[in-house]
């Protein structure tokens, strides 16, 4: 069963608790068994709100299976009562579905005044993000309703969703920009929405839909029924947010010349910026500083979802400069579209489409990039890589569910991305020069030292280790420093190391601690290359002469 191992993506139950969650008086119903309700237990978790959120489950036991006992309308009655929701969606649990329950019947037996919806979300067809989109989409079909446009320029913001990656985040900048032209926020959905907000859809002149995963289906009903263009650009990164708001402003001068409306004007940029006088993101700015020069050529690899993959991967090569080894999605369905977006940034051998996330670690052990950015479980595989990474996409940790302003699209995201890869590959750098030099003398212990202080530079020759002192280097006098030099003999001179080695190794002390002071960036990448240079000649134990026998090798 996949169950047993992480999933990229949630159940089904996961996607419509987030369209539920996420609008207002509205209630979803689970008839499910006892254990099911764990859907709640994750959004109490990570949901950064005070509310509860809008989900009940009908247990079904065991005994109401034996007696043919169905809890589910008098559950639906209960709702009902206490909650006066204007819909309430009754899903199916996957037990249901094999005893073949008709929902349908059961739930028109409550004789309920309030509007109920029966939703398929089949857990054996659908997982998390297809049950949200296809929930969403059906909300929309059902409640959206002709009407007359808005009199001025105005926008529906799509996707938007509770537990989503940094939404509530990125719907805050998108809200600024809008402001700052001038132009109306009709609906946003499914967030804060009601079923009346879904009802004047229509008004708007334009639909903003910037994620791939959720809004897009409802975003092509709105046009193929109600000619309602839409947006489908996420403004993720400087120049996608410029290109994004030229369209934007196109559209609607467009739209608004057939109305004699209103023309929208660009204002100067520093009114997109946070105080009104600078530029609205440092990030060209900080592309061509000294602090960035030391990224240029450092690869990255880009594993995620659809929209925040396509993103990355741009942002990183276009406005950062570095180069990318590989990029790739776990949203199967949408590998095609992610694969012609990334033409020219990846070939068809860096592209990886895969949801099972052992795949995703074995690719990130043979190319050891300098940077990953993915879900939590590339972090798990940077943390064993000793490599770094940054969380771009979902899935997530509690830490990823921030209460300070931190979105990814925008000006203000641009600048939020630069800062985390700016952190992520710093504090890198901070645990190798702890690694190193300890911490600064502060503590009793002489580990680096020897016991005498002389740190690196020692004062006794150029060996920086009082002569044939404790040097961790097996007694060949080698300078202390010298290992920087084999982290870059070792690293990149040879290929990447097996990732299923047929013969395991141990590393002895003197080994270890010189593989301390190579630096943290390319420690895993050495760590692998001297494992595969001794397995190949059949040595299991590393010390401190294998790791130089190895380093001359490699770097001949």
């Amino acid at each position: 069963m996949r169950l047993a191992y992480w999933m990229y993506e949630g159940t089904a139950h996961h996607g419509v608790g987030r369209v539920m969650n996420s609008m207002r008086n509205v209630h979803a119903v689970f008839h499910a068994p006892q254990g099911d309700d764990y859907v709640t237990t994750i959004f109490t978790m990570l949901e950064r709100t005070p509310s509860f959120p809008a989900m009940t489950t009908s247990v079904v036991s065991g005994t109401d299976l034996a007696r043919g006992t169905i809890r589910l309308p008098e559950t639906l009655r209960q709702v009902e009562e206490k909650l006066h929701p204007d819909l309430i969606v009754v899903v199916a649990s996957c037990s249901t579905i094999l005893l073949q329950e008709n929902l349908e019947v059961t739930a028109s037996s409550a004789n309920l005044d309030t509007d109920v919806l029966v939703y398929d979300a089949n857990p054996y067809r659908m997982q998390e993000n297809g049950a949200a989109e296809g929930l969403f989409s059906e909300l929309v079909r059902r409640y959206a309703a002709p009407q007359p446009l808005t009199e001025r320029p105005s926008v529906n913001i799509l996707g938007p969703a509770s537990l989503g990656f940094h939404v509530r985040h990125d719907l805050t900048s998108i809200r600024r920009m809008l402001n700052t032209l001038g132009v109306q926020v009709n609906v946003v959905a499914p967030w804060g929405a009601s079923v009346d907000d879904l009802r004047r859809l229509p008004a708007a002149w334009l639909n903003i839909a910037p994620y791939r995963e959720l809004g897009a289906g409802a975003a092509d009903y709105l046009e193929g029924q109600f000619g309602t263009p839409a947006l489908r650009e996420a403004p993720l990164g400087v120049q996608p947010t410029l290109r994004w708001l030229r369209a934007l402003v196109d559209s609607l001068n467009e739209i608004g010349a057939r109305r004699n409306g209103p023309v929208i004007r660009m204002p100067p940029l520093t009114a997109f910026s946070l105080d009104g006088m600078s530029a609205p993101s440092a990030v060209p700015w900080f592309a061509r500083t000294a602090d960035m020069d030391s990224y240029i050529g450092k690869s990255a690899f880009v594993f995620g979802d659809a929209t925040h993959t396509v993103g990355m991967t741009k942002f990183l090569h276009d406005e950062l400069g570095m180069p990318i080894a590989g990029a790739g999605t776990y949203l199967l369905r949408e590998a095609s579209w992610v694969r012609e977006q990334l033409q020219g940034y990846v070939s068809d051998e860096q592209f990886l489409a895969t949801d099972e996330f052992q795949v995703t670690a074995a690719r990130i052990a043979e190319l050891r990039p300098e940077l990953i950015c993915g879900t939590q479980m590339e972090r798990h595989t940077a943390r064993k890589h000793e490599l770094n990474c940054m969380v771009i996409a979902p899935p997530t940790h509690i830490e990823n569910h921030l209460l300070s302003y931190r979105p990814f699209l925008g000006f203000d995201g641009a600048d939020v991305i630069a800062d985390e890869v700016y952190t992520t590959c710093t504090l890198g750098m901070e645990k190798h020069l702890i690694d190193l030099f300890g911490d600064a003398g502060l503590e009793h212990g002489d580990a680096v030292t020897g016991g005498h202080g002389d740190a690196v530079t020692g004062g006794h020759g150029d060996t920086g280790t009082g002569g044939q002192a404790d040097t961790g280097t097996g007694g060949h006098g080698d300078a202390v420093g010298a290992p920087v030099a084999v982290s870059v003999a070792i690293a990149e001179a040879a290929p990447s190391g097996t990732v299923s080695p047929a013969q395991s190794v141990t590393w002895s002390a003197d080994a270890e601690t010189m593989l301390k002071k190579i630096p943290f960036f390319v420690r895993g990448k050495a760590r692998g290359n001297v494992e595969k240079y001794a397995r190949e000649r059949g040595i299991t134990l590393i010390t401190a002469d294998v790791l130089l026998t190895a380093k001359e090798n490699i770097g001949a």
